[in-house]
């Protein structure tokens, strides 16, 4: 593990990865930052695009002193790797919670801390586990209803690819709590009715429908019996399956 305050060598060889002028620039963003942070980033040997994000998380912590860094070898550390749940690299972790794979640059990062602390915060975090296929950790804020209206207008701009990680994700939080998406079903209900935000692609619909099933609430039962007399056949079908699942 190589870590920034570890010696003034770290931070010398930091120094080495960055560019002043970059670093200057973040600082001016990372200002606004109000709590101590901490980046964990697994990188491998070999790994093309690994320096690149070290000079990344390099340029955060040397632009504020509220930012602390680890840099971890996946292979050599990979109990640690196993923890986190790490299955490529570079995989960039920040307090042990949002979690991004991939370069980011030093400017888009900084950005991205500043919005965890603000009304964004739900929604860079689970839009992150969602993306990096951390199901569980995603299906725990739904299930307690933090994620509740991030998941909810996720699935409405979802298309049908990425509609597959949020119902794995629904379907993990409903078998942690059989009634953690009750007040989820209201909102989707409302979003099948009329014009409403989730009619516009029949293949949501559908899918819409079959979440429902899944959740089981019966307030379901009139939009599924609707939809079960829909002209397209796919969500007519969905609905009718639906339906079947609230018995």
């Amino acid at each position: 593990m190589f870590a920034m305050d570890d010696s003034d060598l770290d931070l010398d060889a930091l120094r080495g990865l960055t560019n002043p002028a970059e670093v200057e620039a973040v600082a001016t963003t990372l200002e606004k930052l109000t709590k101590d942070t901490e980046l964990l980033l697994f990188i491998a040997a070999g790994c093309p695009s690994c320096p690149h994000q070290v000079r990344s998380v390099a340029t955060l912590a040397l632009a504020s002193p509220k930012v602390s860094v680890d840099i971890v070898d996946a292979q050599q550390e990979a109990e640690l790797s196993a923890q986190y749940e790490v299955t490529s690299v570079p995989t960039t972790i920040v307090d042990d919670e949002l979690v991004m794979v991939g370069v980011i640059p030093a400017g888009e990062l900084a950005w991205r801390l500043l919005e965890r602390e603000g009304p964004e915060a739900e929604k860079v975090v689970f839009t992150a586990l969602v993306a990096s296929g951390r199901i569980s950790d995603a299906a725990e804020r739904l299930s307690d209803g933090r994620a509740k209206e991030v998941f909810l207008d996720m699935w409405s701009k979802s298309t049908m690819e990425s509609r597959m990680g949020l119902f794995l994700v629904a379907e993990e939080a409903l078998q942690w709590n059989p009634d953690a998406l009750r007040d989820l079903s209201a909102l989707l209900i409302e979003g099948l009715q009329g014009d409403g935000s989730l009619t516009q692609d029949p293949s949501r619909v559908g899918d819409t429908a079959d979440l429902l099933g899944q959740i089981g609430d019966p307030a379901a039962r009139p939009v599924l019996e609707a939809l079960s007399r829909d002209s397209n056949e796919e969500v007519a079908e969905a609905a009718s399956d639906a339906l079947e699942e609230l018995g």
